[in-house]
């Protein structure tokens, strides 16, 4: 029996992911990425029984972070966030500065820090190895992309401050060939589905980007028509 919560909500009209992540045995929990819906949120966490200790935010955007505000005065809880973010777009100063290789722990799994920009300044990731189920299936771990990449597809890279070099630079090295991580982590990105890894390398299109040579073979895309398939929903893309 897993002794952790993890729940995803989807909130605001740009549909954002929200996540709560926290432990089952201590009821405390991680908000990540508050977007909108306040009450929503905290409907959810009374539901759960749950404490947070904490808001997490993966990047700046205002669709990431419109309830943090009220959610940190109604709980009296720590911010955290990178620096580079608040430097980039937001006026709220972090509590805690999340850096790459910090780590969060809880009783029953620890949250580790990838500093993940291209998308935008400041953007992170943060994965565990420690949870490895969620709706019923079993993965080797779990991590949080931000607007990073997203099933079957990437984060946009033309916003202010945004570096599509980075982008695919931070994909590759730091999500999909991680040595810390395995083609059956879940992916749980800023909006969309979940997904793994290991689908992403055979079935984003965008892999022609940050895959090896010899992956991007054999990717489902290889050879087609790219500027075709990016015109086409991301739920056609299977």
């Amino acid at each position: 029996m897993a002794h952790y919560i993890l729940e995803k909500l989807i909130v605001g009209s740009y549909g954002c992911n929200c996540y709560l992540v926290g432990s089952k045995n201590t009821n405390e929990i991680y908000i990540i990425d508050p977007g909108a819906e306040e009450d929503l949120i905290i409907k959810t966490i009374d539901d759960l029984n749950a404490h947070p200790i904490g808001i997490i935010l993966t990047h700046a955007h205002p669709d990431h972070t419109g309830a943090y505000k009220f959610l940190k005065n109604y709980f009296d809880i720590p911010l955290l966030y990178n620096k580079h973010a608040f430097q980039h777009i937001i006026f709220k100063k972090a509590d805690q500065w999340l850096k790459e290789g910090d780590v969060l722990r809880n009783k029953d799994f620890k949250l580790t820090v990838l500093e993940t920009a291209g998308h935008s300044p400041g953007g992170i990731s943060l994965y565990s190895n420690d949870i490895r189920t969620f709706r019923g299936n079993n993965y080797d771990g779990i991590i949080f992309t931000g607007d990073l990449i997203f099933r079957r597809s990437i984060g946009r890279s033309n916003l202010l401050g945004g570096d599509q070099e980075l982008l695919f630079s931070n994909i590759k090295n730091k999500i999909i060939y991680n040595p810390l991580l395995s083609e059956n982590f879940l992916i749980l990105a800023g909006h969309l589905g979940i997904t793994t890894i290991g689908e992403e390398k055979t079935l984003n299109p965008f892999g022609k980007f940050f895959l090896t040579e010899q992956d991007w073979k054999k990717n489902k895309y290889y050879n087609k028509d790219l500027k075709r398939i990016f015109n086409t929903a991301i739920e056609d893309r299977i």
